[in-house]
């Protein structure tokens, strides 16, 4: 599936009502979390060197590997949007994009380790 689509359904269907951030902001947080992960693991539509954008197809594999880290993603971006805002009086609900960027650090430590495959030789 597309990373498009899958942002897509992500933002319609999985929190219409409470993601407070529009496509393309969404977007941007799942292809810095793609293009990350495909730092670590091999993402198969991009062995040409592609850059990774919304065209970009991804296995359902992949996807587990990116979306814990695109939902952190989303949740810092979400954050920092709330904090900037309290000057408005918008009261800020959720967690504060500094414990969201701790939960993010240790994300990115463990990503080496959860991508790493070896393949299988049987002599």
């Amino acid at each position: 599936m597309r990373l498009g689509d899958l942002v897509g359904r992500f933002v319609s269907d999985e929190r219409p009502d409470t993601l407070l951030l529009d496509f393309g902001t969404a977007m941007a947080q799942a292809m810095a979390a793609a293009w990350l992960v495909a730092g670590y693991a091999h993402i198969a539509s991009l062995n040409n060197g592609l850059p990774v954008d919304a065209a970009t197809e991804l296995t359902a594999s992949e996807w587990a590997l990116i979306r814990p880290l695109f939902l952190l993603y989303v949740e810092r971006e979400t954050a920092l949007q709330l904090e900037a805002s309290r000057t408005l009086g918008v009261e800020l609900f959720g967690r504060p994009s500094a414990a969201v960027a701790a939960d993010i650090a240790a994300a990115e430590a463990n990503l080496g380790h959860q991508a790493f495959a070896n393949p299988i030789i049987n002599l």
